[in-house]
C-alpha cells in the first residue's frame, strides 16, 4: 500500500522508500525512513499533501506525489505501541493526545 493511499488518523510501517536519492537521504535525516512507524495527522482539500507523525517524535509534511513513492504496511491501534510497546519513555498513544499542533482540528 502506498502511503498517499492512508487515511487520516491511520498508522502504518514505513516498508520502501522509493524516492530520488537525494529526497531519500532528506525524509531519512528527518525520521522517514524502513522501519518507521507513522500515523497521518492531516490531508489537506483535495488531498495534495499529507502531514504524517514519524516515530511519535518528529513531523513531516510531504506532498501526494512523494508520498506516491512511499509503500507502507497499515498498523492497528492507537498510537504507536504497536512496534513494540512503549519506547523511549514515551507513552503509547502520545500521537492521541495532542502533539501534533491542531492535529483534531483537520
Amino acid at each position: 500500500m502506498k502511503l498517499s493511499e492512508l487515511e487520516k488518523g491511520q498508522r502504518a510501517i514505513v516498508d520502501k522508500v522509493n524516492l530520488k536519492e537525494d529526497l531519500k537521504e532528506r525524509f531519512s535525516s528527518m525520521g522517514l525512513s524502513v522501519g518507521t512507524p507513522i500515523r497521518v495527522c492531516r490531508k489537506t482539500i483535495g488531498n495534495d499533501s499529507l502531514h504524517v507523525k514519524l516515530d511519535c517524535t518528529s513531523c513531516l509534511a510531504l506532498s501526494r506525489e512523494e508520498a506516491k513513492f512511499i509503500e507502507v504496511t497499515p498498523a492497528q491501534g492507537r498510537g504507536f505501541g504497536f512496534r513494540g510497546g512503549n519506547r523511549k519513555n514515551i507513552d503509547e498513544d502520545c500521537c492521541d493526545m495532542g502533539y501534533c499542533d491542531n492535529e483534531e482540528k483537520s
